[in-house]
């Protein structure tokens, strides 16, 4: 859809009069905030890129977009394009080190990403803006000459399996590759898209072994052992990182197969990456002329393979056999949904209308008359959303997705039904002009007003767009702005593609399977389920295909009189005009204009984003608000009551650009509001109001007891919501290193519960409990606010007011307002909490290693650690994951709460924890130490400017600089200039500071070292070794059999002493492939490696010194009394303090 029109393009030659570029010259559509200079050109290779100059930028950034994803992976490699992202990076000819990339981005204050989804594969970056260039140049060699490099194939395939593994036991990604496994076969859409080793490797398996079997000659009974290759990956647990008897070059190119791998992923890089395939885009201070030069520069060498664009993939991902079906699967956490999904035609090239986007604005409406109104007053969702998903280029999703109460799980056929109900009613019904006439105005306002984003984000997304074939002026508002309306390509969807017959449901739980009569069945019969298993996660599924009544009824007229299209809405605004005020510099914190016994007013008219918008925060302090594990579970109760009270009134608010949220904190309530602020104190008084006067439903009680809305779990569709209850139960079913992060938080909190106590307070709970808690709740407070943006001082005093009649409440004593603190660990101490991952078939262990290093309020110290941590982040990934392989998630940084600040390293691995924890010992002896003491002077000076660089740079947007003004006044700091102090202090650091810091508060050594680890260890067994008199024995049952091997190589590669469980895979793949083998043979020989593996078992293992733990280490037993025995921090107190009653605004 690209405009082809050639006289929208000229010329643009160099100095010698060759031509450098084409220019496009239709100016692009941008918003009226959008103070950005853009160029799109088109270089010599074909490659088209989007230059972007932005003299007030403080953050560069580029992106390369690749129109190649998953779909278009080597059928046998399957996540053939994630691999390829993996690999790239990893040198290359001119930069062959292959951290030489990541080490100059993390050194200039800036962060590196990629991704790989079913159509695209995005690369992208930001950097400090004055080392763009030689950042760019780096980046740009990537796509021009990549090594590939032989020595990285093993570990990266190892990451892309640590990746999946990390995945395993997510339910988005889980419910993902079912959908998919449930496609037609023969479609690209059925690929298992991100991979695994086993995926990458199984294609280069075959060809090393008839390679193997060609060289030598052997009868067809004969193996050579050695390079069939087993994978010792599976044995990931405790190995010792020198402990492997594998040549260095097949255990760092993954052998034979490894090379075979990496072979097809270079061939299929040299089909598939082509410069007419990119989108790139670059943002900097540079002039556009700079910009343009730099690209054309740079990019002008990626090669232009003459390859024509992706094909286009226009037919339907589903067969007959999969549509009209239900697909009944089993969750890892305990939640109950719907999915309802439907193959509909590439949404892209009509973008002016958007008819998928109009069809489900309806369908996932919830206010009066819809949908979601009808199901919730049954009493059977909680929760209810709908619109388009992408497929790939050509053909396109569109999803319902319905969170269910336990009731409503055994009503799911009826929920189904009613979304039918309303699909009938969009059919029957006619839709009115003024329906699309108000999404067009709204989303013209949006783009209209649209702020700045993180440079890293925009230029990602933009380099997405860009290859979406969007018209090159509307690059920028075409996937979110709609033009006109037309009826004909909505009523085609609703009569052509969202049809009963046509649709493919899955419903989804974890519990209650046995109490519900499902398609097919009567109560209480899961006898006639057999359940059967997808491929590469596990998730058990059976299908049944709809009943007949459904799909006539489905068919037919709307039959619910309930259900009705939505009124015009009130709360699109109507006054968008901003006061802007010119002022010589915008005003660096807040003002407090207000401050009583009753409530304190933080106040600053919006002086640089100019948006009519406004954001206001209220902190309603209550001393009793978590002061037990009811009153924690009775404030929560209360504040999902009130949201839900209210979900019909707000939400044309929210579709108008005007959102709440009321949610309850340690200190007490919480309610912010934000976006236009035309009718922002409309909605405000009705949030008010239900506050102070909410009647208890008990009936909508007992739904919301079981169930909250709760966005860490919103990964299965945009904002998915899980119960309450199910929430404190499926915590302890997160990743381990979000639990062990959690738990060391909770271990240094003075005020914090537990699940289990939450759950045992919650199973009481009765709707009258709650009732009776809020009055006195609300009985005694303080109301603190902050109002930010495109409002008067007034105005900031009337939204006070507001609060202060409404509520209504006596106050507080002064030292009942004093913030939150932390508990802080002796001086001179090892702490250690070992604890079990909940979820037994998760695989991954993790560590998190905390290290407390002194008082957040100290400025200098602050400024120290910080840079400290800034220098230690790249090499701590690069040797952990990258070197170490221990494992996909690793990170450092600091962690500071109130009256602390510390740093922490998190790893979650397969490996034993006590063993991460030692690696992370050597790590920081051997390698962070070596760097601080031999680090150059002109190495120190980039990291210390690349780290003032970031910390001075500005607010981006409207709500970036609220939230962080808001963050200031709520902790209690009210430390506004911590940025600029902290920079303040960086330039006067010396490198002997940073090692002298280093040596007494990190390293292992440190006599007066504060530190405490939390281990979750993993349930799973790993497959024990099998070792070299296992396979002694085995060789000789093996020739017992007739089956011939070549003894050599045999003994060679039973050395290593892989996992038995590498070994009887890899022996049953063999026995497959050898037809004079009987199979009764085949079956009694896999039966004695077990034999053989317990009979001849691996002494302690060589590693076993890293089990062990440095003498002094104290284990956390009881946790209850081990927080007993510390001690607290200072509260938090203003480091100044302000008054601003009389300030002139």
């Amino acid at each position: 859809m690209h405009d082809t029109n050639i006289s929208d393009w000229a010329t643009v030659n160099d100095v010698s009069g060759r031509k450098a570029y084409e220019v496009y010259t239709k100016p692009l559509e941008k918003g009226q905030l959008d103070d950005g200079e853009y160029r799109y050109i088109k270089l010599p290779n074909a490659l088209e890129a989007l230059l972007i100059s932005d003299p007030k930028a403080d953050k560069a950034a580029a992106a390369l977009d690749v129109e190649v994803g998953h779909l278009s992976d080597p059928d046998d490699v399957p996540g053939c394009a994630h691999f390829c992202e993996h690999l790239l990076f990893m040198g290359t000819k001119e930069f062959p080190s292959e951290n030489e990339y990541s080490q100059f981005i993390s050194t200039h204050g800036g962060s590196t990403n990629a991704y790989t989804s079913a159509y695209n594969t995005n690369y992208h970056f930001s950097v400090n803006p004055s080392q763009l260039q030689p950042a760019l140049h780096r980046f740009s060699t990537f796509f021009i000459s990549p090594l590939f490099s032989e020595s990285c194939t093993n570990r990266e395939l190892n990451a892309v399996d640590s990746e999946h593994k990390k995945n395993r036991q997510n339910d988005m990604w889980r419910m993902f590759q079912l959908s998919k496994e449930q496609s037609k076969a023969d479609h690209p859409w059925h690929k298992f898209g991100s991979g695994n080793r086993e995926s990458l490797l199984a294609a280069g398996r075959k060809v090393a072994a008839a390679q193997a079997l060609e060289a030598t000659k052997t009868p067809e009974s004969a193996i050579n052992v050695d390079k069939m290759e087993i994978d010792h990956s599976t044995n990931s647990q405790d190995s010792s990182l020198a402990s492997s008897q594998k040549s260095a070059s097949d255990a760092d190119d993954g052998g034979p197969a490894g090379r075979e791998t990496r072979r097809r992923l270079v061939k299929w890089w040299e089909g598939q990456y082509c410069a007419s395939r990119m989108k790139l885009v670059v943002l900097g201070k540079g002039s556009i002329d700079e910009l343009s030069e730099m690209a054309v520069k740079l990019f002008s060498g990626v090669p232009n393979r003459s390859l024509p664009p992706s094909p286009l993939i226009d037919s339907s991902p589903l067969g007959e056999e999969h549509r009209g079906i239900i697909i009944y699967t089993k969750t890892v956490m305990d939640f109950s949904a719907i999915e309802l999904n439907w193959s509909i035609p590439w949404q892209t090239p009509q973008w002016k209308v958007k008819p998928a986007s109009f069809i489900t604005h309806f369908l996932g409406h919830e206010g009066p008359g819809s949908l979601h109104s009808y199901l919730k007053n049954k009493g059977w969702i909680v929760y209810l959303s709908a619109g388009p998903s992408s497929g790939g280029p050509g053909f396109d999703w569109m999803k319902c997705t319905i969170l269910l109460t336990p009731e409503g799980f055994e009503h799911h056929l009826e929920v189904i039904r009613s979304v039918y109900a309303y699909l009938s009613l969009l059919r029957d019904e006619a839709l009115p002009t003024w329906h699309q006439q108000e999404i067009i105005q709204l989303s013209k306002i949006n783009f209209k007003y649209k702020e700045k984003q993180s440079p890293a984000s925009y230029v990602s997304r933009t380099a997405e767009k860009a290859g979406r074939l969007y018209p090159r002026d509307k690059l920028l508002s075409a996937s979110s702005v709609s033009e006109e309306w037309d009826e004909k390509p909505v009523r085609e969807l609703l009569d052509k593609c969202l049809t009963v017959k046509d649709g493919r449901i899955m419903v989804m739980g974890r519990e209650g399977w046995g109490k519900v009569a499902l398609v097919g069945e009567e109560a209480n019969s899961s006898q006639q389920r057999t359940w059967l298993k997808e491929k590469y996660y596990g998730t058990e599924y059976f299908i049944r295909r709809l009943p007949q009544d459904v799909i006539t009824q489905g068919e037919g007229a709307n039959w619910i009189k309930e259900l009705a299209l939505p009124k015009p809405n009130a709360f699109v605004p109507a006054n968008l005009e901003v006061d802007q005020k010119q002022v010589d510099e915008p005003l660096r914190r807040p003002l407090k204009i207000r401050s009583s016994s009753m409530s304190t007013l933080w106040y600053k008219k919006d002086d640089q984003f100019w948006v009519p918008k406004a954001h206001v925060h209220l902190q309603i302090t209550s001393p009793i608000t978590t002061v037990t594990p009811k009153h924690n579970v009775s404030t929560r109760l209360y504040t999902n009551l009130v949201r839900d009270a209210l979900t019909e009134y707000s939400y044309d608010a929210d579709l108008a650009g005007l959102s709440y949220e009321v949610s309850n904190t340690a200190g007490g309530i919480h309610i912010s509001i934000g976006g236009y602020n035309d009718k922002l104190t409309v909605l405000l008084k009705v949030v008010l109001d239900k506050l102070k006067t909410l009647t208890v439903n008990p009936e909508r009680f007992e739904v919301l007891k079981e169930q909250d809305r709760h966005a860490r779990h919103a990964k299965l569709t945009s904002a998915l919501a899980i119960q309450l209850r199910q929430e404190y139960e499926n915590l302890l079913m997160e990743q381990p290193y979000t639990l062990s992060d959690y738990f060391t938080r909770y271990l240094l909190s003075p005020t914090a519960w537990q699940p289990q106590e939450k759950l045992a307070e919650l199973a009481l709970l009765k709707a009258e409990d709650v009732q009776k808690h809020i009055p006195e709740l609300l009985s005694r407070l303080h109301i603190q606010a902050f109002v930010h943006g495109n409002m008067e001082k007034d105005e900031a005093y009337g939204i006070l007011r507001l609060a202060e009649e409404v509520l209504m409440t006596r106050t507080l004593t002064p030292s009942e307002l004093l913030s939150d603190r932390s508990l802080l660990l002796p001086p001179a101490c090892n702490y250690v909490l070992e604890l079990p991952v909940s979820n037994k078939d998760e695989v991954n262990s993790a560590l998190t290693y905390y290290l407390q290093v002194g008082d957040v309020t100290d400025a200098r110290l602050r400024a120290t650690l910080g840079l400290l941590a800034h220098i230690a982040s790249e090499p701590a990934f690069n040797q952990l994951r990258t070197n170490e392989q221990l494992g996909y998630i690793v990170s450092s940084g600091t962690w500071s709460a109130s009256g602390s600040l510390g740093w922490r390293v998190v790893v979650q691995s397969e490996k034993n924890p006590t063993f991460l924890e030692n690696r992370v010992d050597v790590f920081f002896e051997e390698t962070l130490r070596k760097l601080l003491q031999t680090m150059s002077d002109e190495e120190f000076e980039q990291k210390r400017q690349g780290l003032i660089d970031k910390e001075l740079e500005k607010h981006k947007n409207l709500v970036e600089e609220t939230g962080n003004f808001w963050n200031h006044i709520n902790n209690g700091y009210h430390d506004f200039m911590r940025r600029t102090i902290d920079a303040e202090n960086l330039r006067t650091l010396s490198r002997q500071d940073v090692l002298s810091l280093f040596m007494e508060k990190i390293h292992p050594a440190a006599k007066n070292r504060s530190k405490l680890s939390l281990h979750l260890r993993s349930q799973t067994v790993p497959s024990p070794k099998f070792t070299v008199a296992a396979s002694v024995a085995l060789l000789d049952a093996l020739k017992s059999r007739g089956v011939v091997v070549q003894e050599a190589d045999y003994h060679r590669q039973s050395a290593t002493e892989p996992p038995l469980s590498a070994v009887k895979a890899f022996w049953e793949n063999h026995f497959k492939s050898l037809p004079n083998l009987d199979q009764s043979d085949a079956k009694a020989l896999l039966k004695t490696m077990d034999q053989f593996a317990k009979e001849h078992s691996a002494p302690a293992s060589v590693d076993e010194g890293h089990r062990k733990l440095v003498n002094g280490v104290v284990h956390v037993r009881d946790m209850a009394a081990f927080k007993a025995g510390l001690i607290m921090s200072k509260a938090a107190t203003p480091v100044v303090v302000y008054n601003d009653m009389d300030a002139k605004l």
